[in-house]
Order: C-alpha cells, then structure tokens, then sequence
C-alpha cells in the first residue's frame, strides 16, 4: 500500500534515580515521560526532500511562526536553507537518517518530513533522541520499510552519536520502548509498574546544562577526596535500589523522600546549581511530596513528584506565573507509537 501520510511520535525521558552514580557502575531508573516528538511524512509537492522543524515548548508563540524549512542537498551532504533569518545548519542527525531510510527503500519517493517537538532542547530530556526515533518511524513507514523496533533502536542510537559523540544509549532506548527502566553497565531492565495516581511535574530552569563538565568535575572531587565522594556514589546507588522496590509497590510517599534525598547528595556532589535548589524546595512548597534535579546537573531541569492531578497542576501553572517552563507528566509513558 502506497502511505500518502504517515504521522508518528516518540517520548522524551528524565532521570529519576542515580545522576553520575551510574558512570560508576551504579544504577539509574530512567521513565519515559509525556512530552513527546512528533514526526508527520507526506509527499513532497517540490519533487525534492523537504524538512521543516517547529516546536511546542516556548510560551506564547504558534509553531508556525517558528517553522523552519530545509530542502536536502547530496552535494553538500546536508539540509539547506535559502532563508537568511535561520542561517544556523540543520542538526546533520536529520541528514544522516533521511539518507539511511532512502537508501534502503526499494521504491523511490521525495518525502516532505516534518518534525514538531514539545521538549526543550539541551536540558537534558532526550530532545534529539525523540527527534531521531520518530523521524526515523514515520520516514520509513511512509518509505514503506518495515522496521523492527530493535533495527529502529539501533539507528537512532546511530544518530545520537552524530550529535553527542559518545551516547550512553539511554536516551534512544527510552524513546523507542517507553516505560520505566533501569539501567546499569549498559544493560536495559524493563520495570514492571502497577497503574498508581502519581504525577512529575517538570520545571525548567533555563540554565544550560552541559553533561561532559559536570562528569569531570565528579572525576576531579573524586580525585580529590576519594572516600567522601565514594561514599556519596554508593549512597546514591543504594537509594536506586530501594527506589526500585518503592516503584514496584506503588508507594509515592516513599518515592518523594528518596527524590529528596538524592537531590540533597547531588548537592553534596557539588553538580547542583543555587536555582536548581530553590526550583526544588519551591515544588516541595507547591505540595510535591520530593523534588531533585535530574540529569547531569548545573541546569536543566529539576522534577517534583505529586501525588494528585490537582496538586501537580496547580504546581505547573504557579512555575509558569514565575516564567519558568513548566510541565506535567505520568510515569511510564509509552514509547514510540503511530498517530
């Protein structure tokens, strides 16, 4: 069957337990998260391969003022703009998985992808992963190849590694299958989850992040003081471990406190940020029952967990009276699916 459209979407994700403990051989628990990517491929009206990008995460502003529209060029390997107002080249990941998909396709076609995100870039959600994967989906349903999520997995872990350089996989994997999972040593544990009322609202703080510093700061204090800061690593991993059981009996309550104590050791780590802290204890006032900071620090964004509807978006709209971003989302949100 000849697709004249396809339309798929992909999750973001956010850490819950283990930051930077995780490099060192400890646990993390990873969810996916309700933010979402979403990727529509139609028929190119230009007999050309057309991009066009837009977002859903800034306030006040409609897509379409922000679409940004690229046409492929072979010869320079890249997707290419006329329009001088985004001079700024298009993430070469684009041009890496619309080449693949089309190389494999049997049947000749010029798609006109389109990508429009709902997660703030560069703050630690796994914004370019949920762009590959769903680009990825909807490109080569639409190519009328038929994927398995594992070879979808792969490539978009390939596609992460144009972006990041060396990718933990996370990200990618997260976004493919959805859930909540630990991961530890490169391995992927699915969790199994029972179906209970709680909510993470998800606050921006608008302070770039960057992962490569903060993990070398960590090498250094480890360097440093390697008794206090082995100690503080383990303590965060035993915190994963118990938090894992927490999950599994559907106990928010013991969640938040853990969230809370995790934050408090990252802060001992000395990866979080005098805005990060006061995001977190302004959630916990807002009524979650914890808060930390998740990702690898100095920015980025901080999760407070709730344990009602209510509460969390009462949270979300006073964060955003403030002029941070803001947003709510259940647990284990599925992975990459059809629109």
């Amino acid at each position: 069957m000849d697709a004249r459209k396809t339309t798929f979407s992909a999750p973001g994700k956010i850490i819950l337990f283990g930051e930077h403990a995780v490099v060192y051989g400890y646990p993390a628990i990873v969810t996916a998260i309700d933010l979402r990517t979403k990727c529509v491929v139609s028929k190119s009206l230009q007999n050309e391969v057309q991009l066009s990008i837009s977002s859903d995460y800034l306030f006040n502003k409609p897509s379409a003022e922000l679409k940004k529209e690229y046409i492929m060029n072979k010869e320079q390997n890249e997707f290419i703009t006329q329009d001088s107002k985004y001079e700024q080249p298009v993430n070469p990941a684009y041009y890496f998985i619309t080449e693949k998909i089309l190389e494999l396709a049997t049947r000749k076609k010029y798609p006109h992808i389109h990508i429009n995100s709902e997660i703030p870039p560069g703050m630690g959600l796994g914004s370019s992963a949920a762009s590959a994967v769903a680009t990825l989906a909807s490109l080569s349903a639409f190519m009328e190849l038929e994927l398995s999520m594992e070879e979808l997995n792969e490539l978009a872990f390939e596609a992460e590694k144009i972006i990041h350089g060396r990718p933990s996989g996370v990200d990618n994997t997260i976004s493919t299958y959805g859930g909540i999972h630990l991961y530890k040593e490169k391995k992927f544990s699915k969790l199994s989850i029972p179906n209970f009322s709680s909510y993470v609202v998800i606050v921006n703080s608008g302070i770039p992040r960057n992962t490569k510093t903060y993990v070398e700061k960590v090498v250094k204090s480890l360097e440093e003081d390697t008794s206090k800061y082995q100690n503080i690593l383990e303590e965060i991993g035993n915190i994963t471990i118990i938090a894992k059981s927490s999950l599994g009996e559907g106990d928010t309550q013991k969640l938040g406190k853990l969230m809370t104590q995790n934050h408090l050791l990252l802060e001992e780590l000395g990866v979080s940020h005098p805005i990060l802290t006061e995001l977190t204890n302004s959630l916990v006032q807002l009524g979650s029952v914890g808060s930390k900071l998740t990702g690898a620090g100095g920015g980025g964004c901080v999760i407070g967990l709730f344990d009602n509807y209510q509460k969390a978006n009462r949270a979300v709209e006073e964060m955003k009276n403030r002029g941070f971003q803001a947003f709510i989302s259940s647990l284990a949100e599925r992975g990459v699916q059809v629109e």
